[in-house]
């Protein structure tokens, strides 16, 4: 098998363990981490993504030029086997909206993070996935903003269902409450080493025009590999409520400009 063969096949692994109990929690993830094909998937992933330099304005080229990948990686793998391994605050930049006069914020983490941050995700999310229900389309993998308008679309058509309910969930990244985001994780995650990482990526705070600005209780960087993945982590409770709930309608729920935004039909 070859790398992506291979990381597949651990994600297959724990996509099972978990669909047999949705409340398992799970153990022994922090060392699938820094498996070597999973830090080269990770930085695969990461590389094709692209993206401008974070805080040290180093990019991918100066990396395989003057460090070297297989460097690079095993650098990494060390940091995080020895516990040595500590994120960097993110670069903050301001990007127009389309169609608006205010701009969103956007958080660039160093390379680096940004191959941790994917190796995590490769490794969490499976088991996650297994959780999420269908009415949530957004930064899902198989899943898109357009397979939410064919479901909207669906249900216009099919069930009759003519008024549209459409909610955008503002300034989400910016309010998310740390404290409700580790216990949400820690629901399906008991190894202390992945908890300590994600807490560490929500409070490793921000540059801003050479200033620091701390994140210690709120917020999560939009922009970070793993930060769409906490989205769904803590908007899950929502879909679960909405669904429990037995109001008429149905619940979509996907992501717009990289912001989440719900509607139901």
């Amino acid at each position: 098998m070859n790398v992506s063969e291979k990381v597949q096949d651990l994600q297959a692994r724990l996509s099972r363990a978990a669909k047999q109990s949705l409340d398992r929690r799970f153990g022994a993830l922090y060392d699938k981490m820094y498996r070597r094909d999973v830090l080269m998937e990770a930085w695969r992933r990461v590389r094709a993504n692209k993206g401008a330099p974070g805080i040290d304005e180093q990019d991918f080229e100066s990396i395989e030029r003057e460090i070297g990948l297989r460097t690079f990686l095993k650098d990494i793998r060390q940091e995080l086997k020895q516990y040595r391994y500590t994120p960097k605050p993110v670069k903050r930049c301001w990007i127009e909206k389309p169609g608006k006069p205010d701009k969103r914020p956007l958080g660039i983490p160093i390379i680096r993070d940004r191959v941790i941050q994917m190796a995590c995700k490769l490794v969490i999310e499976p088991i996650f996935e297994t959780n999420f229900l269908e009415c949530s389309y957004g930064f899902r993998p198989g899943r898109s903003a357009q397979m939410a308008i064919k479901k909207i679309v669906q249900v216009i058509s099919f069930a009759k269902q003519r008024v549209i309910l459409d909610a955008d969930i503002k300034g989400f990244f910016d309010n998310v409450d740390h404290g409700i985001m580790m216990k949400l994780v820690r629901k399906r995650i008991s190894d202390p080493r992945v908890q300590r990482l994600i807490e560490g990526w929500l409070k490793a705070g921000v540059m801003e025009n050479g200033r620091f600005h701390a994140t210690n209780e709120v917020g999560t960087p939009q922009g970070g590999v793993i930060s769409p993945l906490l989205a769904n982590i803590y908007l899950h409770s929502f879909d679960k409520m909405f669904t429990q709930s037995k109001l008429p309608g149905t619940l979509v729920r996907y992501a717009d400009d990289r912001a989440p935004r719900t509607r139901a039909a």
